[in-house]
């Protein structure tokens, strides 16, 4: 036996199918278990699948998923789950996501792109200079460190792009990822690297946590609100973000790839 939802590939902070970080929504599976669920991530090869459930008194239920079972979300999948709502003829404007552990993710289209408010992640100063020059191949700045990984500031955008990271190095921090960032060019305000090789992300696409915790940092540095970013992994996107003080705004484009069915397993 299996029941059947809707499934859609949206590919985001970029428009063209091979560009920008994709990910996978699922809808019309409020009935479906964990299980079933994870198994869905896996059948799809995801590293995250988004879960859009039915509104509810103005809010709509929001889940993620792994293949081994519940997630607390990413950002891209976010920002995919948003479009699957938003965009494609859809009359609505703004929605606010209810996850599971009670918080809300408020998404809205602004022109062109899909805004989604998301809480700052606190980050502090840290002497891990040494180990992030043997980790990167090149020697940062600055470091800090927050809970989903650490950050090495640089000041040449020239030395991101060219990064070639030592994997093993990076997966032996006590962190998920390790984040690269410097000043932009002409093109964007900031440039972005993120490596996560021990969550099965070698190089993350584009990633919109990171955001969360270098935003504040470059707003402050910089003096300003707006901050463009542009992730310089092969496949590349951008962002425009917004600090907010506690809550920083992520925004991009997105585009839809697959729109189709799925049949998931019961049980």
């Amino acid at each position: 036996m299996s029941s059947q939802a809707h499934l859609f590939q949206v590919v985001t902070f970029a428009t063209d199918p091979l560009h920008g970080n994709p990910a996978f929504v699922l809808s019309g599976a409020q009935d479906a278990s964990d299980r079933a669920l994870a198994t869905a991530c896996a059948i799809l090869r995801a590293d995250v699948i988004a879960v859009v459930g039915e509104p509810a008194d103005g809010d709509t239920p929001l889940r993620f998923f792994t293949m081994n079972g519940p997630h607390a979300g990413a950002g891209h999948a976010t920002l995919a789950a948003a479009h699957t709502v938003l965009r494609e003829g859809a009359q609505a404007r703004s929605i606010r996501f209810h996850l599971p552990n009670g918080d809300s993710r408020t998404a809205q289209v602004e022109g062109d792109r899909i805004c989604i408010d998301f809480p700052t992640m606190p980050a502090s100063r840290v002497d891990r200079v040494v180990d992030m020059e043997a980790a990167l191949g090149e020697r940062p700045q600055e470091t800090w460190v927050a809970s989903f990984g650490y950050v090495a500031i640089y000041d040449d955008p020239a030395v991101i792009a060219a990064m070639q990271p030592d994997l093993a190095r990076v997966a032996a921090f006590d962190r998920n990822a390790v984040i690269a960032t410097a000043p932009g060019g002409a093109d964007s305000d900031i440039v972005i690297r993120v490596f996560a090789p021990n969550v099965g992300l070698p190089e993350d696409p584009v990633c919109g946590t990171a955001h969360r915790i270098i935003v504040p940092y470059w707003a402050e540095r910089m003096g300003k609100q707006n901050i463009h970013s542009r992730q310089l992994s092969p496949r590349g996107g951008d962002l425009w973000c917004e600090d907010r003080g506690g809550a920083v705004v992520i925004g991009g484009e997105t585009g839809l790839v697959i729109d189709g069915t799925i049949r998931l397993p019961q049980g």
